[in-house]
C-alpha cells in the first residue's frame, strides 16, 4: 500500500472537516480526503478553527508555500485558544518538482510555538490522531510535515490509532492581551518540558487595574450595545476581528468569543457562530478574500463591518472606501443612527441564511481616544 493512501484514511478517520489549497506535493492528499479548496491558505486554516469552536476536528492541508499566507493565522491562534483539535498537513516540496523554493515548514513550530510531527512512512497512518490530541492539549494548531518521499513509500503493515477526542480551552476573558501572552506561554513551557522556568501569572484586567473600552462619543457605542443584548437573548456569541471591533471582547460589552487574526472573522464565524463583526481596513486587508470564498460556496454568515475610513487603531490613518468592493453581496448600508439599527441586528442575528453583509457607516471623534475603565 502507498502510504499516501493509508495517510488519507487517517485523515478522514481523525477529523471531521477538511480545507486545503492544491499544490504539489499534496493535491492528491487532497483529493483522497475529500478535501474543500479555498480562496487562499488563510481561509482555510479560518474556516478549520471555526470548526474548532463548534466542537469539531479539522485538517488543513498545504504545500510549503501555503503555510507563508496561514501564519498570521497560525501565530494569533496560539496566543487565543481553541478547542476540538486542528492540524496542518505541510507538504515540503523538498526536490523542488513544482515550487519556486525548497523552505522547511518545521521552523513554523519556533515562530508559533507549536508542535511540529515529522513521521516516517511507517508513522503516516498514527500522525494525525497524534497530532489532534497535542492540539487538544495544548490548545494550539499542531503541524504533522510531510515530503514527497514519504507520501510516496510503499508500507506493508497500516494501524489506525483509535480516536479520542479530547478538547482545549479558548483563554479566559479576564485575561489583558498581555495575558493571553503570558497564559500561553505557561503552556507553551509544559509542552518544551521546562521544568526549570517558574511559571508566570497572566495579568488580568483586574491585576492591571483597567481595561480599555471604545471611545465615550464613538458612533457605534450603540451598535455594541445592542449586538450585546441580541447575542445574549439568542445565546450566542460574534466573531470579532482586529480593530476596535476587537474592544467587543472588553467590558462592558463582552460579546465576542474568538479573535485570530485581522481579516479573519468572516471565514472562523461562517464555520463556528454565523456572527462577524469588523471593521472597514480588515475587508480591505484580507477579510475580503473570505466573503468571496464563502459568496461563491453559498454559505450562511451575517457580517457586520464598521465603515468609518479610518484605521482606528493605528492612529487614525485613512481607508478605501470598500462599498464598490462590496456590490457582489448587495449590502445593507445605513448610518449608526439609522432608527432601524436594532431590527436589522435582530434579523441578522435570528435568520443567518445566505450571505448577509450589513455597512454602518460613522465617523470618529475628533480628538478622542479609546476609554480607560478602572476596574
Amino acid at each position: 500500500m502507498k502510504a499516501e493512501d493509508s495517510f488519507a484514511y487517517a485523515v478522514l478517520h481523525a477529523a471531521d472537516a477538511c480545507y486545503a489549497v492544491p499544490g504539489y506535493p499534496i493535491t492528491d492528499l487532497a483529493e483522497k480526503c475529500h478535501a474543500e479548496y479555498t480562496v487562499n491558505e488563510k481561509i482555510a486554516l479560518e474556516y478549520a478553527l471555526g470548526m474548532s469552536l463548534s466542537g469539531k476536528r479539522a485538517v488543513v492541508i498545504v504545500k510549503n508555500a501555503g503555510m507563508n499566507t496561514l501564519s498570521d493565522v497560525l501565530v494569533s491562534a496560539t496566543y487565543q485558544g481553541l478547542k476540538a483539535g486542528v492540524v496542518i498537513i505541510a507538504g515540503d516540496d523538498t526536490e523542488v518538482r513544482g515550487s519556486q523554493t525548497r523552505q522547511d515548514s518545521r521552523k513554523y513550530g519556533d515562530v508559533a510555538s507549536v508542535p511540529v510531527l515529522e513521521p516516517t512512512a511507517d508513522e503516516l497512518s498514527r500522525s494525525v490522531e497524534k497530532a489532534m490530541q497535542s492540539s487538544e492539549t495544548y490548545s494550539r494548531v499542531a503541524i504533522v510535515r510531510v515530503t514527497p518521499a514519504v507520501l510516496d513509500a510503499e508500507i506493508s503493515d497500516v494501524s489506525h490509532p483509535e480516536r479520542r477526542n479530547g478538547s482545549g480551552i479558548i483563554f479566559p476573558d479576564d485575561l489583558t492581551m498581555k495575558g493571553k501572552c503570558e497564559y500561553a506561554e505557561n503552556i507553551t513551557a509544559v509542552m518544551n518540558h521546562e521544568r526549570v522556568r517558574e511559571e508566570i501569572v497572566p495579568e488580568t484586567f483586574a491585576s492591571r487595574g483597567h481595561y480599555r473600552t471604545i471611545c465615550r462619543n464613538c458612533p457605534y457605542k450603540p451598535l455594541f450595545s445592542i449586538l450585546k443584548n441580541t447575542l445574549l437573548l439568542n445565546k450566542t456569541a460574534a466573531i470579532c476581528d482586529t480593530g476596535c471591533s476587537l474592544l467587543s471582547k472588553n467590558p462592558p460589552f463582552s460579546f465576542s468569543l474568538a479573535n485570530y487574526g485581522l481579516g479573519s472573522s468572516p471565514a472562523v464565524a461562517s464555520t463556528s457562530t454565523k456572527v462577524a463583526l469588523m471593521g472597514d481596513y480588515a475587508v480591505m486587508h484580507s477579510g475580503l478574500n473570505a466573503l468571496i470564498d464563502i459568496y461563491e460556496k453559498h454559505g450562511s454568515l451575517f457580517c457586520i463591518i464598521l465603515k468609518n475610513r479610518k484605521l482606528g487603531m493605528t492612529g487614525g490613518q485613512a481607508c478605501p472606501d470598500i462599498l464598490p468592493y462590496l456590490t457582489p453581496f448587495t449590502p445593507t448600508v445605513v448610518s449608526a443612527d439609522d432608527p432601524d439599527l436594532k431590527e436589522l441586528i435582530e434579523k441578522g442575528v435570528v435568520e443567518k441564511t445566505g450571505l448577509g453583509v450589513l455597512v454602518i457607516e460613522g465617523e470618529c471623534p475628533s480628538g478622542e481616544n479609546h476609554e480607560i475603565i478602572e476596574c
